[in-house]
């Protein structure tokens, strides 16, 4: 006697079920890799901008402008630094070295702050938050140019 199939088993349903699973579960990885990747270079390039902007101010002005007078500045969140009338360290960078533009991605979930103890001298530092928490990930650009990177970048 045969008898005729008219669909999938149910077995044959959880496989497919438990395949697109782990094939999904890998995918959703790479991607958040690929996007904190994405964000780390946008903020490498910020960096870069903010760097050029600093020598423009210094040949116009005679010295670098700094949001902390120190070796070293702790950036802002910059969820909590809004735009336009924001008084957070990237609000600060983008009014007097960018005419008040918009160069900082506040999506991007990194903070700047320029440090120098002397006119002549500066250091731009960046670093990631997550949910409003400091992360681990520290990039710096110095006068010297060249990005720093902490270990866990």
């Amino acid at each position: 006697m045969t008898t005729k199939s008219s669909g999938f088993s149910l077995v044959e349903l959880l496989v497919v079920v438990a395949i697109i699973g782990i094939l999904s579960a890998t995918g959703m990885v790479v991607y958040s890799g690929y996007v904190s990747s994405a964000k780390r270079t946008s903020a490498e390039n910020t960096l870069q901008q903010i760097s050029l902007a600093q020598s423009e101010q210094f040949a116009n002005a005679g010295s670098y402008f700094k949001t902390h007078d120190a070796n070293t500045c702790v950036p802002n969140d910059p969820i909590a630094d809004p735009r336009p009338d924001g008084n957070g360290s990237n609000s600060l960078i983008e009014f007097n070295l960018f005419d008040n533009d918009l160069i900082i991605n506040r999506e991007g979930n990194y903070g700047f702050c320029i440090a120098g103890e002397s006119s002549s001298d500066y250091t731009v530092i960046t670093r990631e938050f997550s949910g409003g928490t400091p992360a681990s990930c520290i990039l710096s650009i110095t006068k010297r140019g060249g990005i720093q990177k902490s270990d866990d970048c």
